[in-house]
């Protein structure tokens, strides 16, 4: 799990557009890669000028080992946790994120990062809950998960559906973000966005074209309704479930 220019350009522009501080929590122990080559180096460093003044790659790199930590003290946050299943990258909380989830890490949290992690979790719906429990009120998920080309890289590929059926419809989040991301440096710009089917009762449109054979990031954030609200008792695809609704009324 790394965090590369590509996806470190995203992080800078989502906290610092929504303002997001407080309590971070990393999924996993992500590495931090930094700037590599092409496209995404140039987007990355002007990110840097317009976010974070005087502040350089090096700065955001820690001094005694590769993991992500330092970045996201750079970004604002007051503090930085990591979690994992097992402890042995040294995460700050060591939790089965597919399990019963400890009672001391509920409503801890202000930022929710999963840069690579979900899609490993076999008991995924579990995994996105606990999520949700460790979230505060008003509190944001970001993910930057595989979406397509990523066969044999984990259990799942994972589609705009879990933002807007799951995340949206289920659970009553504001959708900040839903886009498709290339992870290739010279497709960095290449970005889709899509319609949001809540509002258009069809599954979700791409409005443009990805570049063909590159694995493509679903890069989305979210965020808890500060007032809690009745989760829904199932959780269905957005057209499916406004066809039900139609025949039912």
């Amino acid at each position: 799990m790394a965090i590369p220019d590509i996806l470190a350009t995203r992080l800078i522009e989502l906290t610092k557009q929504q303002n997001l501080s407080g309590h971070f929590l990393m999924l996993g122990r992500q590495d931090f890669i930094g700037t590599r080559r092409s496209v995404s180096a140039q987007m990355f460093q002007e990110a840097l000028t317009e976010y974070l003044p005087g502040v350089t790659e090096d700065d955001l790199k820690n001094p005694d080992d590769v993991y992500a930590d330092s970045f996201f003290r750079h970004l604002g946050y007051d503090t930085v946790d990591s979690l994992d299943f097992s402890p042995f990258e040294s995460a700050s909380i060591v939790q089965d994120l597919g399990g019963p989830l400890s009672p001391d890490l509920q409503n801890r949290f202000d930022v929710i990062y999963d840069g690579g992690v979900c899609e490993h979790v076999f008991d995924l719906p579990t995994a996105y809950r606990n999520i949700d429990k460790m979230l505060k009120p008003g509190g944001v998920f970001t993910a930057h998960s595989p979406c397509n080309n990523w066969i044999n890289h984990a259990f799942y590929q994972i589609g705009p559906e879990i933002v807007y059926g799951f995340w949206a419809r289920a659970l009553g989040y504001e959708v900040i973000k839903c886009e498709l991301q290339p992870l290739r440096p010279w497709a960095a710009k290449h970005v889709v966005t899509m319609s949001n089917p809540l509002e258009t009762g069809k599954r979700p449109r791409l409005k443009g074209k990805l570049p063909p054979d590159v694995p493509v990031l679903l890069n989305f954030a979210v965020r808890k309704p500060v007032t809690p609200v009745t989760a829904a008792d199932t959780v269905s695809q957005t057209d499916y479930a406004k066809r039900w609704d139609e025949a039912a009324s």
